[in-house]
């Protein structure tokens, strides 16, 4: 039962009540209207009828069961998931310029507590793509193409609710979907180091790690670390790093592929008090670096303070010294 339904069934019962009330009440005072005839011509007195009794479940609200409203529910369930979509889209690059031929992955949410329907489709000259004709409450969509990054913009992926009731505009042949990707530059042959786990000390020994293989070694980037008692939370941690003959300095961009010229610090410092606002054990850091030999590398390091200490390493390295381009290519890998 709807609350519509119920509203009605709740008025129509008050109304009987007043009704009844009503009919009652003029009773009541027809009676005293006849006593008061009977009183001036005589001197007995005729009882007052008793009024009838008013039937309570003639003014009751059913309530629905349990299993109705489950029943009810899986219908709205249902009905949402059933809704019609139409899906348009448009994949352009970083200078708004459309992309042909790239793919699009839509994924349509039209089973529920179920994996939803994939489809693929394929951008046009005009970097456009559609999918009409489904049914679903939510569709993602995600566009790649070899040579092109996706982006902090859109990350390449869009997810859209569209159940019936929503509020929020849905893409239109007028107002598609956008997603950008970001085209390759001119990428170089790198040495490539992909998670690589090391553990570190905790106690303030520093560890060399050559970051053209992940390996420890005689020289390199130096990592060292500090721990203050791991048994308790928050705890102080402290990483530094430095690189002799050479040095550091932290990457900002996603799509920064180029190794500054200078600015480089001889060491870099992570601190984490325990007086830290949003304070964290763990932590991630992306740098350039500038080895003793000449050659440039970016890297990323992610650190796991703890009782076992350790640190996860990422690694581009420029094999060529004097070159600063950092763009990779997995085709063009060149091995440690």
């Amino acid at each position: 039962m709807n609350s519509r339904n119920r509203n009605i069934l709740i008025a129509s019962g008050a109304g009987l009540v007043i009704a009844l009330a009503i009919l009652l009440f003029c009773s009541r005072k027809e009676d005293a209207s006849r006593t008061a005839v009977q009183l001036q011509s005589s001197t007995s007195i005729t009882p007052t009828p008793t009024p009838a009794k008013i039937d309570p479940a003639a003014t009751s609200v059913v309530t629905p069961t349990k299993e109705a409203i489950n029943q009810r529910q899986e219908a709205q369930i249902n009905l949402a998931y059933a809704t019609p979509i139409a899906i348009y889209g448009k994949v352009v690059d970083e200078s708004g310029h459309p992309i042909e031929g790239a793919t699009v992955e839509i994924g349509i949410a039209d089973r529920p507590l179920q994996t939803g329907t994939k489809h693929m489709v394929t951008t046009d000259g005009r970097g456009l793509f559609s999918l009409i004709g489904v049914r679903g409450i939510a569709f993602s969509v995600t566009a790649s193409k070899n040579g092109y990054y996706s982006t902090d913009e859109s990350n390449g992926q869009r997810n859209v609710v569209v159940p019936a009731s929503t509020d929020l505009a849905r893409p239109t042949k007028e107002n598609p979907v956008v997603l950008v990707l970001r085209k390759q530059g001119r990428v170089v042959p790198l040495t490539f180091i992909s998670s690589r786990q090391i553990d570190v000390p905790a106690t303030g020994q520093s560890l060399s790690i050559d970051l053209g293989t992940g390996q420890k070694a005689q020289s390199g980037l130096e990592v060292a670390s500090w721990l203050g008692d791991t048994n308790q939370r928050p705890f102080n941690w402290h990483y530094q790093l430095s690189i002799p003959g050479g040095g550091l300095i932290e990457r900002k961009g996603q799509f920064d592929f180029e190794a500054p010229l200078a600015g480089y610090q001889p060491t870099a410092e992570i601190d984490m008090p325990t007086t830290a606002p949003k304070w964290t054990s763990r932590g991630k850091k992306e740098y350039f670096a500038k080895l003793s030999d000449g050659r440039y590398a970016r890297f990323s390091i992610r650190f796991y303070p703890g009782q076992r200490n350790f640190v996860v390493l990422e690694s581009y390295v420029n094999p060529k010294p004097g070159d600063r381009n950092l763009e990779f290519d997995p085709a063009k890998v060149v091995k440690p």
